[in-house]
């Protein structure tokens, strides 16, 4: 809110604060009798002097203000009516408003005050434009009426070519600030009043409009002028402000322009390190948005070592080209980085602008099985039973050793987020997380996926060769998933590698050293496999450091209300529907089930349910047809009734073949299981489709 104080010849604009009614002067101006024309011009002779000069077009130059002279003359020449002066030159108030918007927006504030100080005393505040057209009038509502009679109002143009003298024109004609007062008008019918006028420049000092009190004569005084010139400069710091926010803004997304065109990632941070803006390429690199990046501390998002910390520190005078290693949701990645100081001109650290580049990984070959993840921790864990902590805590407990961990566990059960949760709390998370399915890749490849191979070595092979997986997780973790499907010849081949920690490309004769930390997973009993004397007794051991294992879904039932929630929210969220409230007869049937395809059949329960689901509740109509059933009470079933685990599976994989008509991708994706597990189920238990 703004507030006029005046201080004897001193005219001041504040600011007051509406929390605390604190004060911020804006502007302060001492009135400038200098600038008063005809100011003290004998009352007697007013009239006469006036009369003598519309009579004859002469008089003795002592007799008036010199300016007022020489507009009186130009006034004349330009035959201007001495008697009536109304304005019969407008424009249209919209189209003037439209062309003028920010000046008008500017001056509204400014106005208000002038009028809340001047209100009673029969004043008009008129804002004009650069041309002499009023843009806007407040005053009393008595002198509103007497200047409409002059058409003194908004569209009308008070150039002095169009009502003669008036401080208005004048101040138009004279660049500064004009006080007209009764007889020093040149037109008769003005002689009533007094006007203060003033311009208002712009941040190049050109005027962009003038500000202009006028009241009856009888209440003229030389403060009147030092009023208009405050205010008038008021505005001006207003429009100076607003330009300044508009030229920086228009610089920052010059500058965000410039930022985003570079290949490299830019990063800046405050002297503390905590980010304050980054460019796309850097988000990209993050997998994250930019925005989402601001505020947080760059320690979250990159490994601050010894050398970028030391350059924060001031310790190191440069960092130019230095290895850094990158914190994504797709795991751990390799970069360069260069950073810069940004000083103050008082010589103050602002903080530093990061430069990255990221370092290229050699291209796959194949990219089936491969996946690079990383992103997993223990806290994404859904459950709270027994069974679930019992085997997060036994992990976190061998996160740090570099011994080889074999995880055990039906399909379905998340044992790959618990190896990422591993690698993540261990001594390897800085180094890549590199994912592969033993059981999915052709036996004459797998080879040269897991070792790599030279330039030449096998027909169909690049020219510059192909680094295996153990070279690209070098440095970090290697999760062999479905340990138990690995062809039986190849396993002494890695029970080689991990006894040597060294590799050797196919059609290659040098051993290439390779620091990785082993996690293999299972959903066969391995022990079985060995005595059928299908996996090798030694590589069993090898790897069976440490075993731990993951509780089947039927074993923590308890936790079924939670990951229900957890993947209804992230399912609801894919097909774009609002989260629907589960009918507790739902959890009922879900908790009823044996889940044979554990937390990934829930999985797809869940989105086939949410794909059903018309209003806001999630009814046991929308789950899969085989869960469409209510728990019957134990104590009401007949021993025939009773039927052992296989004949329940058999039953299972029958009903939902005969939901999807015998079609096994849908009816494995149903049953949360994989086709070649659903094909060797089919065959066990005879089943026809």
């Amino acid at each position: 809110m703004y507030r006029l104080v005046r201080r004897n010849d001193t005219f001041c604009f504040v600011e007051e604060s509406p929390a605390t009614g604190d004060l911020t002067l804006i502007k302060s101006m001492l009135f400038p009798e200098s600038l008063a024309c005809g100011w003290g011009m004998p009352s007697k002779s007013e009239k006469d002097t006036w009369y003598d000069f519309v009579k004859r077009g002469t008089i003795e130059p002592k007799r008036v203000n010199e300016r007022i002279l020489t507009s009186w003359q130009r006034c004349r020449d330009l035959e201007v009516d001495p008697v009536d002066g109304k304005c019969d030159n407008f424009l249209s108030e919209p189209d003037l408003i439209r062309q003028n918007q920010r000046l008008v927006e500017m001056a509204g504030p400014i106005i208000s005050t002038i009028y809340s100080s001047l209100n009673g005393s029969n004043s008009v505040i008129v804002l004009i434009d650069s041309d002499g057209y009023i843009l806007k009038t407040c005053g009393d509502l008595s002198a509103l009426r007497q200047a409409d009679k002059l058409l003194f109002g908004p569209g009308a143009n008070w150039s002095e070519g169009s009502v003669g003298t008036n401080a208005i024109g004048t101040s138009l004609e004279l660049s500064g600030p004009v006080q007209i007062t009764g007889p020093e008008h040149y037109c008769e019918t003005h002689h009533p009043w007094t006007c203060a006028a003033a311009p208002i420049r712009d941040y190049n000092g050109n005027a962009i409009g003038f500000l202009d009190i006028s009241g009856p004569r009888e209440t003229a005084n030389p403060h009147q002028l030092g009023l208009v010139v405050a205010a008038a400069r008021a505005i001006e710091e207003r429009i100076c402000v607003a330009y300044a926010k508009t030229g920086l803004f228009e610089t920052n997304k010059y500058l965000q322009a410039v930022l985003n065109s570079v290949s490299e990632g830019v990063i800046a941070t405050n002297a503390d390190g905590v980010i304050v803006g980054m460019n796309k390429v850097a988000a990209t690199m993050f997998l994250r948005n930019s925005a989402d990046a601001v505020g947080r501390s760059l320690s979250e998002l990159v490994f601050v070592d010894e050398h970028l910390e030391g350059f924060f520190r001031s310790a190191r005078s440069s960092y130019s080209n230095e290895p850094l290693i990158l914190k994504t949701p797709g795991g751990m990645t390799d970069c360069i980085a260069s950073a810069n100081r940004v000083m103050a001109e008082s010589g103050l650290d602002c903080g530093v602008v990061l430069t990255l580049k990221r370092v290229e990984k050699p291209a796959r070959r194949y990219d089936g099985p491969l996946r690079v993840a990383g992103g997993y921790t223990f806290e994404d864990i859904i459950g709270n039973s027994r069974a679930v902590k019992q085997t997060i805590q036994q992990a976190r407990n061998v996160a740090r050793s570099p011994s080889s961990i074999l995880i055990l566990g039906e399909s379905g059960t998340g044992k790959e987020i618990l190896a990422q949760a591993i690698h993540n709390a261990g001594d390897y998370c800085r180094g890549p997380f590199v994912s592969i399915n033993c059981g999915a890749i052709p036996k004459e490849l797998i080879q040269s996926e897991l070792f790599g191979y030279v330039g030449g070595a096998f027909t169909g092979a690049r020219k510059t060769g192909s680094p295996g997986k153990f070279q690209m997780a070098h440095g970090g973790t290697l999760f062999l998933d479905e340990i138990g499907e690995m062809p039986f010849e190849m396993q002494v081949n890695l029970l080689r590698v991990l006894d040597e920690r060294a590799v050797t490309p196919v059609g290659g004769q040098k051993a290439v050293p390779v620091d990785v930390r082993i996690i293999a997973a299972t959903n066969k009993k391995l022990e079985d496999e060995v005595s059928a004397g299908k996996f090798r007794e030694d590589l069993y051991y090898r790897l069976n450091v440490i075993s731990i294992t993951v509780p089947p879904l039927r074993a923590r039932k308890s936790d079924i209300p939670l990951l229900v929630d957890h993947y209804l929210a992230k399912a609801a969220a894919r097909v774009g529907k609002p989260i629907p409230r589960i009918d507790q007869t739902v959890l009922s049937d879900l908790e009823g089930h044996d889940w044979p395809g554990n937390v990934r059949e829930l999985i797809n329960a869940i989105e086939h349910a949410i794909n059903f689901v018309a209003g806001n509740v999630l009814r046991v109509e929308h789950l899969p047809q085989y869960l469409r059933h209510r728990n019957i009470d134990s104590s009401s079933i007949s021993d025939d009734q009773i039927a052992n685990l296989s004949s329940v599976e058999k039953r299972a994989i029958q009903r939902t073949l005969r939901h999807f008509h015998g079609n096994i991708s849908r009816t494995a994706k149903a049953l949360g299981v994989g086709r070649n597990t659903l094909y060797e189920k089919i065959r066990k238990y005879h089943i026809e489709i």
